[in-house]
């Protein structure tokens, strides 16, 4: 608690050093980091209505979890368990979203002509892991009629893009595009 030029007691969390007062553990950049990701990546698009950026933005959701898990085991910061939770809501939303779009494109017309009744079950989406997904979605799902297969070394440099700061769905794409489209 310091007095401020106004005569009044305020509560500084933080002095010069980057020391909490409250705590005394140093409040990590990192944090600051994922809060800017997440309303880049997630509030902002939700907002906007960019289903594009939140369906691409969904294969990191997992990685930032485990951040703030991470962070929260140190530094106990209830903010930290509003912003897991508020990731899982995210993932909910985008899952119910790509459900929603997979029912619409059924009633667009592209149902097979021939079937009489069409009935609509409401399960949870399957997700494979996030690099598979991302593999998926940009060179496409490997043909098991043609004896194709996930290609090992792709797998691994897509795992190794996710656990990087600063990795974007248009990064790994790029990289991947630019790398393994001959394959």
């Amino acid at each position: 608690m310091t007095i401020s030029l106004t005569g009044r007691y305020e509560l500084n969390e933080t002095n010069l050093s980057g020391k909490s007062y409250l705590n005394n553990k140093p409040i990590s950049n990192k944090i600051k980091q994922i809060k800017d990701r997440i309303l880049q990546d997630y509030l902002i698009p939700l907002f906007s209505k960019q289903w594009k950026i939140l369906k691409e933005n969904v294969y990191f959701l997992n990685e930032m979890q485990k951040k703030l898990n991470y962070y929260y085991s140190i530094y106990k910061l209830d903010e930290l368990l509003i912003y897991i939770q508020l990731l899982k809501v995210f993932n909910i939303l985008i899952e119910k979203y790509k459900l929603l779009e997979d029912i619409e494109e059924k009633n667009n017309g592209k149902r097979d002509k021939n079937e009489i009744i069409s009935m609509v079950f409401r399960t949870s989406m399957i997700q494979l892991l996030p690099e598979y997904e991302i593999y998926n979605s940009i060179l496409g799902k490997p043909k098991r009629e043609l004896n194709q297969k996930y290609h090992d070394n792709i797998i691994y440099d897509i795992k190794l893009m996710l656990v990087q700061e600063n990795t974007s769905y248009q990064k790994i794409k790029n990289y991947l595009l630019a790398n393994y489209k001959k394959e």
